[in-house]
């Protein structure tokens, strides 16, 4: 890896509430970054960032975990961190070494606890927050109760900058609104 000046190193926590799906997040931004080829699955105790053996046999994080890429000239260090109030120390811990969080919201579960208590705590650090409504294709899944409960139940306002194609089993991507491209 090359040298990075401190202009061009970002450091980003991803958090949420147990489940949401923090872990296999940073799976796929590690894996669209080019820093791994395949993307393992936290049901087959195949991810980059839970390696520990008890993160395996219990299927969650248990511990803050750094997963670096490099992005068009930029270094960029995420800390994937366990979404269990158990382990609230560690998203914590990420918060004091971070420039901001991103906070992974279940389309189907929606703003839960361990999401607000994310919220809250980036809050008080003073982090710039972006959120990722994730798993669109789940039963269940909404993504528009979840832009909903983001205004309502941690008092943002939310801007989407993508909008889901379809949900559920009808999942068929995103249409970038920003570049206005599906």
């Amino acid at each position: 890896m090359k040298e990075y000046t401190g202009d061009r190193i970002r450091n980003v926590a991803i958090v949420g509430h147990g489940g949401a799906g923090t872990t296999s997040v940073t799976e796929g931004l590690l894996y669209r970054s080019g820093a791994i080829t395949r993307m393992g699955k936290v049901e087959d105790g195949a991810t980059t960032t839970d390696y520990e053996p008890e993160e395996i046999k219990r299927g969650v994080s248990v511990n803050a975990t750094l997963a670096p890429v490099e992005w068009r000239d930029t270094k960029i260090n995420f800390i994937d961190t366990p979404g269990f109030a158990d382990f609230v120390a560690e998203v914590k811990g990420a918060f004091r070494a971070v420039d901001s969080a991103l906070i992974v919201v279940c389309a189907t579960s929606g703003v839960q606890v361990g999401t607000e208590q994310c919220w809250k705590l980036a809050e008080e650090a003073h982090l710039p927050r972006i959120v990722f409504v994730n798993k669109m294709d789940r039963s269940g899944a909404d993504f528009f109760k979840a832009v909903r409960e983001i205004k309502e139940k941690l008092g943002a306002n939310p801007v989407p900058l993508v909008l889901p194609i379809g949900a559920e089993d009808n999942y068929q991507g995103i249409i970038d609104l920003v570049e206005m491209k599906a």
